[in-house]
């Protein structure tokens, strides 16, 4: 009598990914990114996987997120990698691309573990070399994860109006301004370090020569912020400025109105605040003061009408819009 019996050969249990998953509310849960992460390698999770710890920690600064995978291996050595978006969804999903990649970069470098054959009685059935494990197959090395640049908040086209209002040859003036922020740099503020605007203000009448007179002026100028700070979501920052254009005066009164031109230059110290509204809408606002370098008098048929003071304030409100 022949009698046979089969082998029962257990199947290794997956081991469970050593995660540490930490985010804002409202991000996808740590559920969510395991499955990303298994999604991506396209494979069940073995023990070579456990053997590295990976921390997750996703946080919001201003309008963006910021996530850093950190991948603490058995022998002390740590890496780290960050990435930045502007939703929580996206950095999930970056990060776990990231995750997936330094898993299969650390099954890769895994040392291979080939068990020995069994002795046999016969020596045919020891020729015999082992068969595959059904469903597995050699994997080809895993690419080496590429560099993830980090996305600076600033780096972006800001473009904006402001109402103006302040003093300019002594009287109150009110105006517009046009301003631009290029993509040039970038500061923990979120505010660009330079910026350039057109400005028209035109200042209320004053009483000059048996009539009134008004001025008006037109300008462009350029803006340099250095530095900066935040406190939540609003950002301050000092800057320097340096303007030039054409100042004009109107004198009205029994006889014709008279006007008369001049070239204008000046330098302004203004303070801006910027408060993060929605998504790329920011509240835009500066206050300072303005010292103009020529300060001759405004001669109308050869009456003096003013001269610009040493010091004048200046001040803006407004809104702008961040272009990606």
């Amino acid at each position: 009598m022949l009698a046979g019996g089969a082998v029962a050969r257990a199947q290794p249990t997956a081991a469970p990914l050593r995660l540490e998953y930490r985010a804002e509310a409202g991000c996808p849960t740590e559920a969510d990114f395991r499955e990303r992460v298994v999604a991506r390698l396209r494979r069940p999770l073995g023990e070579v996987d456990a053997a590295n710890a990976y921390v997750v920690t996703i946080e919001k600064s201003g309008r963006r997120f910021t996530g850093r995978l950190g991948v603490r291996a058995a022998d002390g050595a740590a890496s780290d990698r960050d990435v930045s978006g502007d939703t929580c969804d996206d950095v999930v999903a970056a990060l776990a691309v990231v995750t997936a990649l330094a898993i299969g970069t650390q099954a890769a470098e895994a040392p291979a573990t080939v068990a020995a054959p069994a002795a046999s009685a016969s020596a045919s059935a020891a020729a015999v070399p082992p068969a595959p494990v059904a469903g597995e197959r050699p994997r080809p090395p895993a690419p080496e994860p590429p560099p993830v640049p980090a996305t600076d908040a600033a780096t972006r086209l800001t473009l904006g109006a402001q109402f103006l209002y302040g003093a300019m040859v002594g009287p109150r003036a009110f105006g517009a301004r046009l301003f631009a922020e290029p993509p040039v740099g970038a500061m923990d503020s979120d505010i660009g370090p330079l910026r350039f605007h057109a400005d028209l203000e035109v200042s209320s009448d004053i009483p000059a020569a048996g009539g009134s007179a008004s001025f008006r002026l037109a300008a462009v100028a350029g803006d340099a912020c250095p530095f900066g700070a935040a406190y939540g979501a609003l950002r301050l920052a000092p800057c320097a400025r340096v303007e030039g254009g054409l100042l004009s005066v109107s004198r009205r009164g029994n006889a014709p109105v008279r006007s008369a031109a001049r070239g204008w230059l000046a330098i302004a110290l203004p303070v801006r605040a910027r408060l993060l509204l929605w998504g790329p809408l920011v509240l835009d606002a500066e206050a300072g003061l303005r010292m103009p370098l020529l300060r001759d008098g405004l001669l109308v048929e050869g009456a003096d009408v003013a001269a610009p003071r040493p010091i004048e304030g200046v001040s803006a409100i407004g809104l702008g819009w961040a272009i990606p």
